[in-house]
């Protein structure tokens, strides 16, 4: 068997591998796990090329392998016989099924006596055949009736959802959407013309959100709402007024408000000029005159006299900011919100000129309080500013309403779309059904004379009688040959019988219901590739027992239901190898193989291709398999691994696989933390974490996960730094035991 790959050189990605010291020996089952484009079938036409010593594809290809017959190299064939499946296995083979497939064992008997049976059984095999030609021109004419109805609704359906006949929405259409309609539903006329008005809309843009003014003080620069600064203004002002500067008033000054400024700013300009005399009657400014001025202009005085200033500032600066205040032109909503912008529009109006009018009010109560500063008395304030706050709050709200259209525009449109459709597509429920039960009735009865019946004059079934009479002619036949083994395996395979393979003189020739095969599916393709090289190994040029095989992605473009039909094939035909290789890129698969050998651990090792890419160039090497791909039965915390264990290096190529890594993270993580059907910006949107990292990293997993065609943008390093680390922080945020847990699986 072979023992370790320790050296490739010039052979594809792998330019120059060298294995590390502590790579595990090759055991009897080996797995080798990797992206596509990683290298996987670059290895597995190393391994192909061993019998030979050389590749004509690379003549510079220098390797060195180890194995229990010694070491193998470049220009040294290996002594065991070893058969790959691979790409290179399904063109040579399959190709385009220009000419058959070489037979692969060549054995027969005789006898003669078996053919009047086989006879009599075609004749019954033909009658019905014939009837289910004429059932199935009968089905043509009934769905070429029904598609005559898709036709015209479809026309229908195109005009009133894109203004044109016929061009955007067919036949197929109408067919595929109304096949999914499991409650049709026909609208009333206002409903569905308000639809058709969505349908028309152009999309607007993004109205910038409304608020209240934050307002700040000019004296100490605190930011309040309006509102909290107008319930603050009102509540000083009240204050205010009770309080009163007496000390050593004067009675007539505190009767004459009026006289009493008059007299407070002379004394100030009289000590200013350091006047002697009074500067309006020229009399001597008596010491004892000016010192009961002073005292009735005392400190208590002038600290009222400022806070009553501070306040009425106040109330100008929330005028001030009540001026800024202009909510969004009707004109920037869609049309059927400008009505009830209109309604906002005016509530706000009418709440911004009643608290302004109260404001103002405010501005001339503390104005006499000024004048009034050695009389303490009561004032009633009261401003509505929960009607204004109510106010801005509808507004804003519209205008939320609005910008969510905006954003949710293409869903919006295609929500009125799809209900035009449905609602269209149910007006014909009821003739469809009819067509539709006829066709099902001809088709039981085809369904009757193909699969077989108690009451027909054979009970078995069309391919039973097929089989029988065939296998009858083959016994008699002097080559029979494993065509018949083929064929059972790839309708076993695919789950139907309409692929066959025949047999003559040059090989095997692939027929469907009877003629030659063409324009095969690449699953197809695959199963009969797969399928041919497995059964292949058991013909005479091969010894399973002492041979060694080689398996790449036998899953490659089968559908999902189709992988353990595959890995049920893969485990029956290598069972007695003396050697194998499985490569492949599908996690599920890889599931599959690792508990395959679960039991004899011993049995088994595990490998993984990783492609690190340098400048121009890409460099392959096998490493054993991440435990984190071992150990889980998902692919999230080996994923989860890259984003934790990524290092930034400066360069694009260190970067360039990560934003696709990081979208499947973001998408296994959401789908478990917030349980939907939504779709996962709208999950994002929906968790509790900072909105500005939320956009960043939704824009870096939806743009740079997916290829644009422009090329390698420089930004992708610095992007990709950020937003894993705002990724990272999030679902640390937001399920702190999953991340804490998964950090110790990281750094075990």
């Amino acid at each position: 068997m072979l023992q370790t790959v320790k050296k490739i050189a010039k052979l594809g990605v792998f330019e120059s591998f060298v294995a590390a010291n502590d790579l595990p020996e090759f055991a009897r089952y080996n797995c080798i796990y990797g992206h596509n484009g990683s290298g996987k079938t670059t290895l597995t036409r190393l391994l192909a090329a061993l019998g030979d010593g050389q590749h004509p594809d690379y003549p510079d290809l220098t390797y060195e392998i180890t194995s229990a017959l010694g070491k193998v190299g470049h220009g040294t064939p290996y002594e065991r016989k070893v058969r790959v499946f691979n790409a290179d296995f399904i063109e040579a083979n399959i190709g385009q099924f220009k000419g058959p497939l070489r037979h692969i064992l060549i054995v027969g008997e005789e006898n003669k006596a078996l053919a009047e049976e086989a006879k009599a059984e075609q004749t019954i095999y033909d009658a019905r055949l014939a009837r289910i030609r004429d059932l199935n021109d009968a089905i043509a004419k009934v769905e070429t009736d029904r598609g005559k109805r898709f036709s015209e609704i479809a026309k229908t359906i195109s005009e009133a959802t894109s203004g044109t006949a016929l061009r955007t929405y067919r036949k197929q259409n109408a067919e595929q959407a109304f096949s999914k309609i499991t409650d049709p539903q026909i609208l009333p006329d206002a409903e569905l013309e308000l639809h058709r008005v969505s349908v028309h809309q152009e999309q607007k843009e993004a109205i910038a959100q409304f608020v209240q003014p934050q307002v700040s003080l000019q004296a100490d620069g605190v930011e309040r709402s309006l509102a909290e600064w107008i319930a603050i203004a009102v509540e000083r002002a009240q204050t205010l007024t009770q309080r009163s500067a007496q000390g050593s008033a004067l009675a007539r000054l505190s009767e004459q408000p009026a006289i009493a400024k008059w007299i407070e700013d002379g004394l100030a300009i009289h000590r200013h000029h350091a006047s002697t005399s009074c500067e309006f009657c020229a009399q001597p400014l008596l010491a004892e005159r000016m010192d009961q001025l002073a005292a009735h202009f005392g400190v208590e005085d002038q600290r009222l006299k400022a806070d009553v200033a501070a306040t009425a500032q106040l109330a100008m600066d929330i005028l001030s900011a009540m001026k800024g205040m202009a909510p969004p032109p009707r004109s920037a909503f869609y049309s059927e919100m400008r009505e009830p912008i209109d309604q906002a529009v005016q509530l706000f109006s009418d709440a911004m000129t009643t608290v302004r009018t109260g404001v103002e009010r405010l501005l001339e109560i503390l104005s006499e309080k000024q004048e009034r500063r050695t009389t303490a008395y009561e004032v009633t304030i009261e401003i509505d500013t929960p009607a204004l706050v109510a106010a801005i709050g509808a507004v804003a709200a519209l205008v939320d309403k609005n910008n969510a259209k905006t954003a949710a525009f293409g869903e919006t449109l295609t929500s009125a779309r799809t209900a035009i459709e449905v609602h269209y597509l149910s007006s014909i429920a009821g003739v469809v059904k009819e067509l539709n039960d006829k066709v099902s009735a001809m088709r039981a009865d085809v369904g009757k004379l193909t699969d077989g019946a108690a009451d027909l004059d054979d009970a078995r079934s069309l391919e039973a009688l097929k089989t029988s009479f065939e296998e009858k002619r083959a016994k008699v036949s002097s080559a029979h040959t494993a065509s018949e083994t083929l064929t059972k395996q790839v309708v076993t395979f695919l789950g139907r019988s309409d692929l066959k393979f025949e047999s003559d003189a040059q090989g095997y020739r692939v027929e469907r219901r009877g003629k030659p095969a063409k324009r095969l599916s690449e699953g197809e393709k695959t199963a009969i590739a797969f399928v041919y090289f497995l059964v292949q190994l058991g013909d005479q040029d091969f010894d399973v027992k002492e041979g060694i095989v080689v398996i790449d992605d036998p899953i490659s473009s089968l559908d999902a239901s189709a992988i353990y039909q595959a890995f049920s094939f893969l485990k029956a035909g290598v069972k007695n190898a003396k050697q194998v290789f499985i490569l492949t890129h599908n996690f599920d698969f890889l599931r599959l193989l690792l508990n395959w050998h679960q039991h004899n651990k011993k049995a088994a090792q595990y490998y993984m291709i990783r492609c690190d890419e340098n400048g121009d160039t890409r460099n392959a090497s096998i490493i054993p398999l991440d435990p984190m791909l071992r150990n889980y039965a998902t692919e999230y915390h080996y994923l989860f691994k890259q984003l934790y264990s990524y290092t930034c290096d400066g360069t694009i190529a260190n970067a360039y696989h990560l934003p696709n890594i990081a979208r499947k993270v973001l998408e296994t993580f959401l789908e478990f933390y917030t349980p939907s059907a939504k779709k996962p910006y709208l999950k994002l949107e929906e968790v509790a974490f900072d909105e500005h990292k939320k956009t960043a990293i939704y824009k870096f997993v939806n743009d740079q996960s997916h290829p644009t065609g422009k090329g390698f943008d420089p930004a992708l390093v610095e992007e990709t730094k950020t937003n894993i680390g705002f990724l990272l922080e999030m679902i640390e945020a937001l399920a702190p035991v999953h991340y804490n847990g998964l950090k110790a699986l990281c750094t075990a």
